[in-house]
This record gives C-alpha cells, sequence and structure tokens, in this order.
C-alpha cells in the first residue's frame, strides 16, 4: 500500500482521496477552512452515494503537506496549481508520482514549473460530486478517471501510477492524455459558464433550443482553437459532448457551485482561457469572451 497526499482535497480532491482510503492506502487531504475542521473532528470522510447510502474512510487532513508520499495527487482549482506546487517541491522526493487531476490543459506545465519538467503525469475525472456540508461529500454521477503521460503513449511511469490506483478508482490509461483533456474541456466549455451564469443545470440548458445552440457554439471555437495547437477535435467530439447525458441533466457544474458558495471561479481555466487563447491565436472566440465576461460580472457580485 501506498502513502498519498491530496493537494486542495475538496470535493473531488476528498472523494478521490476517500476511495484510495477504502482501498488500504494510507491518505493525508490537504485542505482548509470548515471542511477541514469537520475531517479533524469526524477523523474521516464520509461519502454520500446518490441513493442516499453512506460509507467512510480514515483520513489524515492537514493544512500544508507533511511527509514523503509515493503519490501527491493536485485536485486544486487551476488558479491554485503553482502554490500547490510550490508546497509539494519541499516534500516530494525524486521518485515520488505526482498526477494533476484538475480542469483545463495548462496545469502540467504550471506545476513543472515548479517541480521540474517531465515530472507530472496528467488525468481528468469524469464526475459528479460537491460538498453540501464539510466533511461530508456528495457523489452524484459518474466517477470514472483517465490518467496518462503528457510526453505520450503508455509509459512506465504511467503504468506504475496506474497498478497504483487500480484497485480503488474506475480508470484507465490514455495513449494521447493531452489530446483528451481538450476534448474534456469541450463539455467544460459549452456547460461551465453557461449553466453558472443562468444558474439552470446541464440538463435545463439543453432544453431549450436557443441555449443548447450557445452549447454548441462554444465548444465549436474550441475546436478551432484546439486545431492551432495541433490538437484535432471533430464535429463527432462536438455531438457527443453537447448530446444529453441523463446522468447529468440536473447537474449544476462547480462554477455554478463556486458561484453560490462565494468561491473563486477557475474562469481562467475554462471560458477565460478560450477567449485568452483565442486573442493571442488570432482565433476569433465571441461566444467565449461573452461568457467569460458575463461570468466575471456575475462573480463581482458575488
Amino acid at each position: 500500500m501506498a502513502s498519498v497526499l491530496v493537494m486542495g482535497a475538496g470535493a473531488v480532491g476528498s472523494y478521490y482521496g476517500a476511495l484510495l482510503a477504502r482501498a488500504g492506502h494510507a491518505v493525508s487531504l490537504v485542505t482548509r477552512g470548515a471542511h477541514l475542521s469537520a475531517l479533524r473532528d469526524q477523523g474521516v470522510v464520509i461519502v454520500r452515494e446518490a441513493d442516499g447510502s453512506l460509507w467512510h474512510a480514515e483520513v489524515e487532513p492537514m493544512r500544508r503537506p507533511a511527509g514523503t508520499p509515493d503519490l501527491a495527487i493536485i485536485t486544486t482549482k487551476s488558479q491554485h496549481t503553482r502554490d500547490a506546487a510550490r508546497a509539494l517541491a519541499a516534500v516530494m522526493s525524486d521518485g515520488a508520482l505526482v498526477l494533476s487531476l484538475q480542469n483545463g490543459v495548462e496545469n502540467v506545465a504550471r506545476a513543472e514549473e515548479l517541480l521540474g519538467a517531465g515530472r507530472l503525469l496528467a488525468g481528468q475525472a469524469f464526475v459528479g460530486v460537491w460538498i453540501d456540508e464539510p466533511g461530508t461529500v456528495t457523489h452524484g454521477a459518474e466517477g470514472r478517471v483517465s490518467i496518462g503521460d503528457p510526453a505520450g503513449g503508455i509509459t512506465a511511469r504511467a503504468r506504475r501510477l496506474h497498478s497504483l490506483v487500480a484497485d480503488a478508482w474506475d480508470v484507465s490509461l490514455a495513449e494521447d492524455i493531452v489530446h483528451d483533456q481538450w476534448r474534456k474541456l469541450l463539455w467544460n466549455a459549452g456547460f461551465n459558464a453557461l449553466c453558472a451564469i443562468t444558474g439552470r443545470t446541464a440538463g435545463e440548458v439543453l432544453s431549450q433550443p436557443e441555449s443548447a445552440a450557445v452549447v454548441r457554439a462554444a465548444m465549436e471555437e474550441l475546436v478551432a482553437l484546439a486545431a492551432t495547437h495541433q490538437i484535432t477535435l471533430t464535429d463527432d467530439d462536438v455531438d457527443e459532448m453537447a448530446a444529453p447525458n441523463p446522468a447529468l441533466a440536473d447537474y449544476h457544474p462547480s462554477t455554478a457551485r463556486d458561484l453560490a458558495a462565494g468561491k473563486a471561479l477557475e474562469r481562467d481555466a475554462l471560458c477565460g482561457f478560450i477567449a485568452r487563447e483565442g486573442r493571442q491565436q488570432g482565433v476569433p472566440t465571441p461566444v467565449n469572451d461573452t461568457l467569460d465576461a458575463l461570468l466575471g460580472l456575475r462573480e463581482g457580485a458575488a
């Protein structure tokens, strides 16, 4: 069994950390605020499943990273990636694995500025989780994870990571995790900002033709932007990501939940990234420009 340190353990980090702890790994959750206090009081992280059933796993909650873990998992919001990597640099041994399990496509490069080039593995979680009460994570939908080496191919260190987490997660190895991260960004581009601005669920924004068209238009701008990075996304990818998903019909994406909670939004990794990178690459992104501006207005008001 391995020692695992989860940086920025909100809903995603707490859920996947709990799965690892339930499988017998020694898991430390680096978090803060009321969630940290509740975990310390309980001694466990509680997971509430969609059917209302509960399970729990023993974890070690902490405010700052400590020890020398075999695996560190960064699950912070993208704007906190460098801070997390800086904190990890003080405790990680040369042979330890580091996984970025975050939204967006820039976090590996940001973390490697502090941890060293070629140090990180990348992952993406397809999951609906949130924290309604400190110390308890609600798991509402999906849960699969894809991991891989940003260098491409199925490398030895990617296999090593897979073997470490496979007993706890529904996880697959990706041949081209960078492409897959851009592909997942399609869903976030279509739904995260729009749901947050309107207060509607993913299913509701697809129920009206006009808002469903906005979903597709935001995704199509990302397709054009991806091509400037030699990443090929297709109409079929857009069709799949923009299709109604019964498991997510009542889901409020993370940006909407952060807005409701008065938290800083992950704009710069989602619609803000598309708007910013579009300007840099000369790719028109009027839909994402508008979504980012409106989201910024909502964030300022909150």
